[in-house]
């Protein structure tokens, strides 16, 4: 015959077992939740930085259309711009290459080695050397949402050539 007190004692180890196993279940379901979350948080700062790249793309491409290198004589190198709430913050840097003949471009757009790139080919009649092109690199910074301890940056970069 089955004594009383080993039926109470079988209850009770079933009840802490069946309660281990659901700690076990549910830290394992935090634990894929947390990393989804942190997952959504990194593809949502990196598609902004996508749009705000292609975005900045085309600003770059306005500005260095509507810039008058003759009236100014020079070349417009360098647009930098902010985009987001301070705790949200994307930091955008355009550069600008040109890439043209001599005759096509002020003086002062000389190449320096790291700004203007320049096309240097006076021969021809057609083609390239009547056209100027410009490289558009595009670099947006941001700060990891999960990593809030450190000042490191993320960087996204897109470069378009694109003729004016």
């Amino acid at each position: 015959m089955i004594n009383h007190r080993h039926k109470k004692a079988f209850s009770m180890i079933t009840a802490i077992f069946t309660i281990v196993i659901m700690a076990s279940v549910t830290a394992l379901i935090m634990n894929v939740t947390g990393k989804t979350v942190k997952e959504t948080t990194v593809q949502y700062q990196k598609e902004q930085a996508v749009l705000l790249a292609r975005s900045y793309t085309e600003l770059g491409l306005l500005y260095a259309i509507h810039y008058d290198r003759g009236a100014n004589n020079d070349c417009l190198e360098t647009i930098t711009a902010e985009f987001g709430d301070p705790d949200n913050l994307y930091e955008i840097t355009i550069n600008l290459k040109y890439l043209s003949n001599d005759t096509l471009l002020p003086q002062t757009c000389e190449d320096d080695g790291n700004t203007i790139a320049r096309w240097v080919d006076n021969g021809g009649t057609g083609g390239f050397n009547q056209t100027i092109s410009v490289v558009i690199d595009v670099y947006v910074k941001y700060k990891n949402f999960d990593d809030p301890t450190t000042d490191r940056k993320v960087t996204f970069h897109r470069r378009t050539l694109q003729k004016l």
